[in-house]
């Protein structure tokens, strides 16, 4: 179970102010202690986050305070470390969303001060509603954020982009250097004849796809959306490491563990010259955040004897492009343009490409010459191309380091309005509609060189998610009320 928690960011009320004595508000005649603090503190609790349908273990909550008092509430992590929920009010909304396996026996703090200047705290404890921690394997497949994983024919996975065909089965530790033959996506329909009808039904096509849920269904799709088949699936013998034989003993750690499926569940679920066959036990030769690769050899297969492969990649699962379900590092992306640039400015919604309203842009060792954005003026070694941060899932917490390895800053991040890799999110100005693929929320300055463009050194915290697959994070930060080709600031990085 994780011992570190992930707490949000408040979600309403959130002013620049944690100190609740440096807010105006009329004093109460008299001074508290923090249990009548608490027991002034009136709170609902909500099941959505429209705060429409009341819960006793609702995560979404609202609060006054009795007598009025400007406040801040809070929480502690497992090491001491101070999460803000709401501030600066006397009354408001906040959330406590654990993540999954936590205890849903949860403490938040309750913090004002006296007018003489005495520092009151109260406690309280609450339950909220946590989802039954998920098993690695589940996890990896099926996202242990939302609930559902999207995955694609991988046309990545070789230079040719080939996805599915045949191998010479065992043939070594690295199965890929058995492989025969391939067929890229829209080959498949020269493929029928492995097939069980002989008609093509859409998942032959790149943009064909299968949705893994965390209840153990698989349901494939054609590329308009439309069913193919549905089916159960689960997994045998995960460890996290490939610790299981191949079936003729011949590679001693050749997959991570068996995928079972009802038949036909998967895009393309046929043997090759099998007749027809669709298997429902493959071994699982690759699965992490982003891949899946999976091979069938029917029973008593030898070293190499014929075997079918399939390839499939996900950029659906945020959380898991970013932290890998553990801990992953960035680096700026000097590869993703021509010039090198990796921060900059641009005309927000300019289109649906964000990137053709770029103006201007600085590589990494330009950035020194950046530093009246930010709020210091001096370099603190993130101005370099081996610069990098560090995501971790468990914490939640994102660390920026220079190139030798020491802090720059730290601090909270969370992923909200995620489209399950799609582009759902509408743009400030509500030109686009489909602009961004969610926020990025992290504590001020926990990334590379965080600075708006000509901000006056203002470390933004909520920035739109523009790309974030396995391998690119790309940012952009507006501020409020930003315009259709208003300056704003951009980011990019690469997977480290």
């Amino acid at each position: 179970m994780k011992k570190i928690f992930l707490y949000s960011l408040a979600v309403l009320g959130l002013l620049t102010a944690c100190d609740p004595s440096k807010d105006d508000v009329s004093a109460p005649g008299s001074s508290l202690n923090g249990d009548q603090l608490i027991s002034g503190l009136t709170i609902k609790q909500y099941s959505d986050e429209n705060r429409t349908t009341e819960a006793a273990d609702g995560n979404y909550f609202t609060f006054s305070t009795n007598p009025s008092r400007v406040v801040e509430i809070y929480q502690l992590d497992a090491e001491g470390a101070k999460s803000t929920l709401v501030s600066g009010v006397a009354s408001g909304n906040f959330k406590i969303v654990p993540k999954r396996g936590n205890s849903p026996e949860q403490t938040f703090y309750v913090r004002t001060l006296n007018y003489d200047g005495t520092e009151v705290v109260g406690q309280k404890n609450v339950t909220v509603f946590v989802p039954s921690e998920l098993s690695q394997d589940v996890r990896l497949l099926a996202s242990d954020a939302y609930g559902s994983k999207i995955w694609t024919w991988d046309t990545e996975f070789r230079a040719d982009g080939a996805v599915w065909g045949n191998l010479g089965y065992s043939a070594g530790d690295d199965w890929t250097s058995g492989i025969w033959w391939g067929a890229k996506p829209e080959d498949l329909t020269g493929q029928l004849q492995h097939s069980n009808t002989g008609v093509a039904t859409g998942e032959e096509s790149a943009s064909a796809y299968m949705e893994f849920f965390d209840d153990g269904n698989i349901i494939s799709y054609d590329a308009g959306g439309n069913q193919i088949r549905k089916g159960k699936y689960s997994v045998e013998g995960w460890t996290g490491t490939k610790s299981h034989a191949s079936m003729d003993g011949a590679v001693a750690n050749w997959s991570f563990g068996t995928l079972k499926t009802s038949e036909g569940a998967i895009l393309f679920p046929f043997q090759i010259n099998g007749g027809g066959t669709q298997p429902t036990d493959f071994e699982i030769v690759q699965l992490d955040a982003s891949h899946l690769q999976l091979i069938y050899a029917a029973p008593n297969t030898g070293n190499w004897s014929e075997a079918t492969w399939w390839a499939f990649k996900s950029s659906s699962d945020g959380e898991a492009n970013l932290t890998n379900l553990s801990t992953k590092s960035w680096t700026w992306d000097t590869e993703f343009r021509a010039d090198g640039a990796v921060w900059g400015n641009l005309g927000y919604s300019a289109g649906d490409d964000w990137t053709s309203g770029i103006w201007w842009g600085a590589k990494p060792e330009d950035l020194t010459g950046q530093l009246q954005h930010s709020d210091t003026g001096n370099a603190t070694g993130e101005e370099s191309a081996d610069a990098y941060m560090t995501f971790d899932w468990n914490s939640g917490t994102v660390q920026s380091y220079d190139a030798s390895g020491a802090e720059i800053r730290s601090g909270k991040f969370e992923i909200s309005g995620w489209g399950n890799g799609k582009k759902t999110q509408a743009s400030i100005d509500g030109v686009q509609s489909a602009w961004a693929y969610g926020t990025l929320h992290t504590d001020a300055g926990s990334i590379l060189f965080p600075f708006q463009i000509n901000g006056g050194g203002t470390k933004p915290t909520d920035f739109e998610i523009m790309k974030l697959d396995a391998s690119h994070l790309q940012l952009i930060y507006a501020a409020p009320n930003t315009g259709n080709w208003s300056e704003a600031t951009w980011w990019a990085f690469k997977a480290k």
